[in-house]
Formats: structure tokens, sequence, C-alpha cells
């Protein structure tokens, strides 16, 4: 034992600074050493398999039986980059020691160095750790002010008392002692490449930098000139309607927003078909009802997919348009659609979550990866709920425009995270419209336990809502910079450009809880922006500028093949073209909704008390190899359905078809009636007449029959629907 630790001393001991291979190498382990303690205590801080703070101990005991390797050899990669970031940094401080060494003609030994070492090491890591902190709060939220009032104050006080240019000048001070190294580096590289050019022939020298200038050439000229009409779908997860300035929402907190609704077309009643992320993508971009397209929850099989229909980005395949799609966290959907020549976004299964766990728990590591050689080496960091930073994808976006610039015509989608749970929004956006005399448990991020709903305050909604809206602006000014961005590029007017959401979100208004999908009261969750900038040659013929009347969500893809002169297959929807060039004044409509999954078993929500009830999410579905993807159980998939919520509703007047077990329960809301007062009994006619657009919507899209006022799948009739 005595051997073992008189070696292990030597490491860091042995021999003096005045050699530059022994204070590098032994500076590194110095250094390596204690980001390796780093990375011990965040183990023992924080080991759990917990999803944004929330442990389930089943689920947890599962993960660490079943997937221990996987979770052994992630650990392993998480420390491989604790040794290199701390060893790098033990290494610039030795090297500075060395330099100084080398000026005094001073001899001092490895041993003394080791503490001047150590604490440059920790003061480098606090120095990242403090600005991360005060730039993406949430990520941090659990590990400090979820942990008690010290702890919480602690973060309260880095985000909210210290100048942030105090912060950042403690980095700065702290990143300078790596400038010595860095040009020690850049001085012996050059040597390097200098050797090696003057030993080259001098005719091997000239094709050389010819076929490097011909690559820099190749690389930044896009040869292939940009024709047009490109089309540009920027959308927002979760982005309401009500948030957009234009239309009244809080002054100043979308002008890059409102600049699009002023040069272009705005549908100021236009609601989705199923508000969750993947359904609604469906069916913006098939034109199709769920029941059509096919995908009608979160969570579908490969077969499910397969078989979906894309129609818009499939004919503009077919008509020359190159299709790609950018997203961070709740974009891992596109990661699984066929429609796009190339994807960037994270990927989605149950390996993914646990190694997203398993880097999470790492709070010491996490500062040096937000960025993109930190991303790419860790690309489950994408899928970060608590870490949706927009400026995060921006950078994606501009080089994928970069990159579709010289194709002669392109279809980019664009997805934020951001304004989706838990509204996670970077610095200076958290504290934007928020208290900052707020102390309660939504400092930073909305926790979404459905359990606990009831428990929210009227001072945590407000710091909710603040919250929400700091991720709207967030958003807001990415959108001016990817504006930007295509005007720089030349390509601004020859596009058409769409701002829409997937779905929008209920927060507390009215009594209607927090979320999406769960039910139809109000219309907060349905109904979402639908903006549209149109090309220079379209434009003089689009004469619209606002549309008040009903628009559904299957009528964007048919609309967006008119106008661009191509052939649209069988879609649900229908265009518009005939309303934006002023040629039809309106066209009447009832628009068609349903639910998805209910997540949850049970909850204190209205909704959870007239609903035919199923097992939470955990017990319906279950994992399919080879990918570990999560996909729900066939035997689940006619109860799934025979229980949704469904409703359809037209200028003045909703209907919203909801199965029990006690049997259907219909309610018909004046729309705008926020008390949501039912009356199905004194206004039959509006009843009869939305009740039969229901009953037709249903039995000609879906693959069901009507039987004692429920909608059954015909391939299997469940006999379990009782009074019992």
């Amino acid at each position: 034992m005595m051997k073992i630790k008189t070696r292990l001393a030597a490491v860091f001991t042995r021999g003096d600074m005045t050699r530059r291979g022994t204070a590098l190498w032994r500076s590194f382990a110095v250094g390596a050493a204690v980001f390796a303690c780093a990375y011990i205590f965040c183990l023992l801080y924080s080991a759990s398999f917990a999803v944004m703070g929330v442990r389930v101990q089943a689920l947890e005991d599962f993960v660490f039986a079943e997937f221990k390797w996987l979770i052994l050899l992630h650990q392993v990669k998480i420390l491989a980059a604790y040794l290199a970031i701390g060893g790098a940094s033990g290494a610039a401080a030795g090297y500075c020691i060395h330099l100084w060494c080398a000026a005094t003609s001073r001899r001092v030994q490895a041993g003394r160095a080791v503490v001047p070492v150590a604490l440059y090491s920790m003061a480098f890591l606090l120095a990242f750790l403090l600005a991360d902190i005060r730039n993406h709060p949430a990520l941090y939220n659990e590990h400090f002010y979820a942990r008690g009032p010290f702890l919480a104050g602690f973060q309260v006080f880095i985000t909210h008392a210290v100048p942030g240019p105090v912060i950042d000048a403690f980095r700065l001070v702290v990143c300078a002692g790596f400038i010595p190294i860095v040009i020690g580096v850049m001085f012996r590289l050059g040597g390097v490449v200098n050797g090696a050019c003057a030993r080259l022939p001098r005719r091997a020298l000239i094709v050389t930098a010819a076929g490097a200038v011909l690559a820099a050439v190749i690389w930044i000229v896009p040869f292939n000139r940009n024709d047009g009409p490109n089309l540009i779908i920027i959308a927002a997860d979760s982005f309401r309607y009500d948030r957009v300035s234009a239309w009244g929402a809080r002054r100043g907190l979308t002008p890059n927003i409102d600049a699009l609704v002023s040069e272009g077309t705005s549908f100021g009643d236009f609601h989705v078909q199923l508000p969750r992320t993947f359904p609604s993508w469906y069916s913006l971009l098939s034109g199709c009802y769920p029941a059509r397209h096919g995908i009608r929850h979160m969570f579908p099989a490969k077969d499910e997919l397969a078989a979906a229909r894309l129609d818009l980005p499939e004919v503009l395949r077919k008509n020359g348009y190159r299709t790609s799609a950018v997203a961070d966290y709740a974009g891992d959907i596109f990661s699984r659609m066929s429609c796009f020549d190339r994807v960037r976004a994270p990927s989605f299964n149950f390996t993914t979550l646990i190694r997203q766990r398993g880097l999470e728990i790492h709070f010491f590591l996490l500062p040096f990866i937000q960025n993109a050689p930190g991303r790419r080496l860790f690309p489950e960091s994408r899928a970060f709920a608590q870490n949706s930073d927009p400026a995060f994808l921006v950078g994606d976006i501009k080089s994928e425009i970069d990159a579709l610039a010289g194709k002669k015509r392109f279809f980019l989608t664009v997805f934020f995270s951001a304004t989706h749970f838990p509204y996670a929004s970077p610095h200076p956006y958290y504290k934007k419209f928020t208290d900052p005399a707020y102390r309660g448990e939504y400092r930073y991020l909305k926790i979404n336990n459905p359990l606990s709903e009831s428990l929210v305050t009227a001072d945590d909604r407000r710091q909710i809502g603040g919250l929400f809206d700091g991720a709207c602006s967030a958003v807001d000014d990415a959108v001016g910079e990817i504006v930007a961005h295509l005007k720089r590029r030349g390509l601004y007017d020859d596009s058409i450009i769409v701002f829409t959401a997937d779905h929008g979100e209920n927060l507390y208004d009215h009594g209607l809880d927090l979320g999406h999908g769960e039910h139809f009261r109000g219309e907060y969750a349905t109904h979402v922006p639908m903006v549209i900038k149109f090309q220079r040659e379209y434009a003089p013929a689009a004469r619209l500028r606002g549309y008040e009347e009903v628009v559904q969500q299957v009528d964007f893809a048919p609309t967006m093949l008119d106008v661009l002169g191509m052939e649209a297959a069988d879609m649900d929807g229908i265009s518009y073209r005939s309303v934006i060039e002023g040629k039809a004044a309106r066209i009447p409509r009832i628009a068609y909704a349903e639910t998805g999954i209910w997540f949850v078993a049970e909850g204190p929500q209205f909704f959870q008390r007239m609903r035919i009830r199923y097992p939470d999410v955990s017990v319906l579905c279950g994992l399919v190899e080879p990918g570990k993807d999560v996909v729900l159980k066939d035997e689940y998939r006619d109860l799934i359905t025979i229980a949704k919520y469904r409703t359809v509703f037209d200028e003045t007047h909703k209907l919203i078809y909801m199965p029990t077990r006690d049997g259907v329960r219909y309610e018909l809301l004046r729309r705008g009636d926020m008390k949501f007062v039912n009356r199905a009994r004194e206004e039959s006619a509006a009843f009869a007449r939305l009740e039969r657009a229901l009953r037709e919507t249903v039995l000609r899209s879906e693959k069901v029959t009507a039987v004692n006022g429920f909608f059954i799948p015909k391939r299997e009739r469940r006999p379990w629907i009782s009074r019992d």
C-alpha cells in the first residue's frame, strides 16, 4: 500500500517546473485529479434516475437493473471528458509557472506547484459554473435552488444579485491563463508546418496551395443559383396565439414576429387538429386529419410512421425542392420522419433518456459542453428540456441556410422548444417578465407534476406566465436573427416565411389548468398563430392582410401547394388561395380536433373526473428493439381511440364530445364564454348542427362505428364499457 501511495504522489510531485515536459504532465495530472473529484462529488450528490426532477422509484430500479452496462460506459465517457478538461486547465497553469521559472531563472519543485495548479483548476471550474448558472439557471435548478434555503439563496444570488459583468470578468481573467499555452502550441504547430513546407518540392507546394484555395471557394461560394420560391416554416412549441404583440399581447413582446405580420397574411382564428407535437406536425404537413395520416399520439410504432402521410414535403421533393429540418429537444420527432433529406434534431428513445440523465447529474461538467463541440460529443445534451436555449439552435439554422442557399429551391422547417414546458428560457429572458422577489418553487422553470397542480398559488401562476413570456421573447429574437440571415444571403424576398406553432398552452387561465392536449374547454391549446410572408413574385396578388374566420391546420398544406402551383393529393384541408387573393370574402368552416393520450391515470383536474380511465404512460407504453423506442402497446390502441375527447366548432359555438364510463357527455359552449356554461339544452339547433358535423367527420375519417354514442374501432369491440 505504501508503494502505491508513493508512486501516486510521484505522479504529481517528482521533478521541477523548469523542464517544460515535467511542468505540463505533472500539472495535467493535478488538474485532472481536481476534476475527477468533481466527478465523484456529482455522483454522490445527485445519483438518481429522475426526469426533470421527478423521481419514480420503480422506474429507477428498472433502469439500474436493465441498463447497468450502458450507464457504466456512459459514465466512463463523462469521466474522460472531466479528465481532459481538468487536465487542460492544469497544464495551462503549469505552463505559466514554467514560463515564470524560465524568466526568473528559479527552480520550483513540482510538489510546490500542486497547490497553485489545483487552485487554478478549481477557479477555472467555478468561473464556468457561475457563468452558466446565470445563463441557464433551469439546468441547475435541481442541484441548487430545489435543495433548500442555503443553496437556493446561492443560486438566486448568482442570477439576480451579482452583476453579469462581474461574472464575465471573473471568467475572462481565469481563461487568460490559457493564453501562454495556446500561443506556445500555435508557434510549435507553425514550426511543424513550416518544416513540412520547406521539405516539399516547389511544384507540390503550389498544387497544395491551389487546392486549399479551390476548396475554400467551393465551401464559401454557392455555385448553384437559388431561384426560389423557398418555403421556410418557423414554429415554436406551445406558442400561444395571444402572445403576438401585433394582436394585442404585451407591448414589445414579439417585434420580429410583428414585422412578419405587417408584411404578410395572418389567420387570426387558426386551429390545430390534435394539440400534441407529433400528430400536429403530421396534420400540418399532410393536410389530413390524424385518423387519416395515422399519427394520433406521441408514441407511434415504426410501421405506423412508415405508413403515415406527409404530402406537402413529398410533393415539394418531387418538384425539385431540397427538404431539411432543424430542431431542438421537442423536435426529436423529425429524426423519425422520412420526408426530409437532412435532419438536425435530437433522436429520442429510452437509452437517450438514460444518457441524458447520466449527463444531467454532472453539473460541474455541463458548463463546458454548452457549445457546438460539446453538443457533438454528447448529442443527448440537445434533448435537455431545461436547456432549450434558442441561441443554440440559431447557429444550426444559419449553417443549414448557408448549405441550402446553393440549391435551386428548398423547404426548411425550424422548430423551437423554449416555449414548451418547462419554459426554461436563458438569460436575460427568465427574469425579463418575472418578479425578482418571487421565492416559490418555480423560480426558473415549471416542473410538471400533474398530481400537485391544485397546490399552485396565484403568485406561482404569475411567475409561470412570466417564464412563458420570457421564452416567447427569446424565440422572437431568434426569429429576428433568422430573418436577418436570410436577408444577408439574399434569400428573404424569394422565400415564403411562415410562423406558427404545433399547439398552444393552457396557463391556468380561467381554471383550465396547465398544459395542452388534455381537454377542449377554452381555446388556448388549439388556437395558434399562422402568419405567412409570401415571396416577391406572389406578394402583389396576396391582397389579404388578416382573416378572422375559422381556419384549420389541415388547410395549410393545400393552400401552400396551390400558391406554388402544385397539385395537392387527396387532403381533408382546402386551399384558401382565393381568400388570400381577395377573390372570396370567406369560406364557412367547421373545425375538428381530438385529444391524444392522457399521460397520468388520475389527478385533481376536471377532465380526470370526466373520462374513460386507463393506466399511466409507464404502463401504456413499452420498449421496442432494436432502438429501445417508446411505443404504445398494441393492446391499448382501441381503448385510447375510444377514450378520446373530440370537438367541432364554428365562429360561434363549440361542441365537446367526452366519453365516460357512464356514457357520452356533451358540452355545447359559446366561443369566448370563459365560464363554460353548457348550453346543449337551450340551444338545441346549434347542438344538432355541430353534433351532426362531428358524427360525419369522425365516421368519414376514422374506421369506427357508433355504438350507444361511443365511437368504437371496427376491428374490435371491447366489452369493458359498463357502469361498474
